[in-house]
């Protein structure tokens, strides 16, 4: 028995192994119906801008070793560098930025086009993303490498499923609220991303700039959050006025 055929039969049961967990972790349930909406005063709604910034040194990237996988590999050039902690002129991206409180019992309607993560070059695009409940979250594979998607929530249902074949989609509904879920895949362990579920509109993840606004936003007293994957979170109050902008600068 040769050592090829063995990787290949090893291989293999690992596959029919995760397929079984899909079966059983995974939610396959549809998108809820659509809550009773509370209206928004368009002619009193405002702005939020909030900045996120970055002082101090910035984390060296880290080289992914993807020797393991050929498949992986063989798609790139040059190396593949992991770096979670991204600034740009003093600017924090993929920072996550929220209304934390102050909506009240306020229900929204959510969006029915799906948050698409993409499994490209053996890496999740993009690697943080923000729904809301019910609004559908699109896995998309466009490798030709097999991969496993597995949630790690604390909140709402678990998932872990098998995508095998080459644009092959898998789509997930989620019913309440959490932050910064782990996703992973068991195949390629460097694989990471990070989903976050809210129950109303007023959210955004930050790019080069920093930056994210929220508009259409009622009058009132809030807190605005923030969740980073590796330095964690902040928050501040802000007061908005009717009809106003309020800025938010938020400092890791």
């Amino acid at each position: 028995m040769t050592r090829n055929f063995i990787f290949k039969c090893r291989r293999s049961l690992i596959l029919v192994t995760l397929s079984a967990l899909a079966t059983a972790c995974s939610d396959s349930s549809g998108p809820p119906p659509q809550p009773e909406v509370t209206p928004v005063d368009q002619a009193t709604a405002g702005s939020i801008t909030a900045t996120v910034s970055y002082a101090g040194e910035v984390p060296e990237p880290v080289e992914i070793n993807m020797a393991a996988s050929g498949r992986c590999a063989d798609q790139y050039s040059a190396p593949v560098f992991d770096q979670p902690v991204q600034v740009a002129g003093g600017k924090l991206a993929n920072t996550l930025v929220y209304i934390k409180s102050g909506l009240g019992d306020r229900k929204f309607k959510f969006p029915t086009e799906p948050v698409v993560i993409d499994q490209r070059g053996c890496l999740y695009h993009p690697r943080v993303a923000a729904l809301m409940a019910g609004q559908p979250l699109e896995f998309l594979n466009s490798d030709p490498e097999a991969h496993n998607v597995r949630g790690r929530p604390e909140t709402v249902k678990a998932w872990n499923f098998m995508m095998s074949r080459p644009n092959s989609t898998r789509t997930l509904y989620f019913d309440k609220a959490e932050i910064g879920i782990r996703v992973g895949c068991d195949v390629h362990p460097w694989m990471q991303a990070y989903v976050s579920v809210l129950t109303h509109p007023y959210f955004g993840i930050s790019g080069e700039n920093g930056t994210v606004q929220l508009t259409n936003v009622p009058p009132g007293d809030y807190v605005v959050g923030t969740w980073h994957e590796k330095l964690g979170t902040r928050e501040q109050k802000v007061t908005l006025a009717a009809s106003g902008t309020a800025t938010v600068d938020i400092a890791y």
